[in-house]
């Protein structure tokens, strides 16, 4: 209990650095804008868009009072809240049974991995996989350990929301969350959806299909979906004074680099996003990384905040 106690005090201190919601809206919105249009075309859009959103916000406060700040966590979901690739252990079903070259080679296209997870699944329907044995498999995939207590910590403080940002897919998250009886803390996944269709086969689709980010893959933008649920919240009358962001891939070096300078991006020792991130120049990474190989090293942080 002592530790939970100071855990949570350690949060509370978070909230002295500041608001930075506004600071995030307009940011983040108006330098992805800048960079597209003229000058003259971006003073004619800044007066609209702030007339517009000027307006927005004022009923927002008049609807939806602005409750205490809050601290956003965000998290990826493979190799940081379990402690592999689901999408690749899956394959275990199988066997041993060898997925066909056709197949296989779609993983290697340059974002094509949606497109080869689709064909993964038919061809692991036609080999009389079950959604039993999709769930008996999910649920014996080792979780990143103390992982999921630090986000009962953080939820149980009352000073978190807590979001799932994952390539991977809806099906599987909510597996492995359910299994653990963690699915009612989390505030919101943003994934791949999956089902399964009336003969029994996993189907996945696209989250999106974008082409503003040349960073992401196409079926994900990680920092767009982050921006906008931050400006979504905002006008819902939650505001986050900081952003911390957990991540070990590179499809989450986008969202890192959407952050700013009150927030944290906690960063897998030895996986992309690190490598990714020290290899910046340090102007353009606002936002403080720290490397974690334990979640201990997360918790230690966040203590002395």
């Amino acid at each position: 209990m002592k530790k939970i106690r100071n855990f949570q005090e350690a949060l509370k201190k978070i909230f002295r650095f500041g608001n930075n919601y506004f600071r995030t809206f307009f940011h983040l919105h108006f330098h992805a804008i800048s960079q597209q249009v003229s000058s003259l075309n971006l003073c004619v859009l800044n007066f609209f868009f702030l007339g517009f959103i000027s307006r927005n916000i004022f009923f927002a406060f008049v609807r939806y009072p602005m409750a205490n700040p809050k601290i956003l966590v965000c998290i990826d979901f493979d190799k940081t809240l379990v402690d592999c690739n689901a999408d690749v252990e899956i394959k275990s079903l199988l066997n041993g049974k060898e997925v066909p070259e056709e197949i296989e080679s779609l993983s290697k296209v340059s974002k094509g991995w949606t497109t080869y997870m689709r064909e993964l699944f038919k061809f692991l329907h036609k080999n009389k996989v079950s959604k039993d044995d999709y769930i008996r498999c999910l649920t014996q995939l080792p979780m990143v350990p103390g992982m999921l207590e630090l986000l009962i910590q953080m939820h149980d403080s009352g000073d978190c929301e807590i979001i799932i940002l994952s390539d991977a897919n809806s099906f599987f998250v909510q597996s492995i969350l359910c299994d653990n009886q963690v699915n009612d803390m989390i505030s919101k996944v943003f994934t791949n959806p999956a089902e399964f269709d009336k003969d029994g086969c996993l189907q996945i689709r696209e989250f999106q299909n974008q082409t503003s980010c040349k960073r992401c893959p196409p079926n994900l933008c990680k920092g767009a979906v982050l921006v906008s649920y931050i400006a979504k919240r905002m006008l819902e009358g939650v505001q986050y004074c900081r952003t911390l962001y957990i991540g070990d891939g590179h499809n989450d070096v986008c969202p890192a680099l959407r952050l700013g300078v009150n927030d944290f991006v906690f960063a897998r020792a030895g996986f992309r996003l690190l490598r990714c991130l020290e290899k910046m120049p340090a102007k353009n990474v606002k936002a403080t990384v720290i490397p974690w190989e334990t979640v201990k090293n997360i918790r230690d942080v966040l203590l002395s905040s």
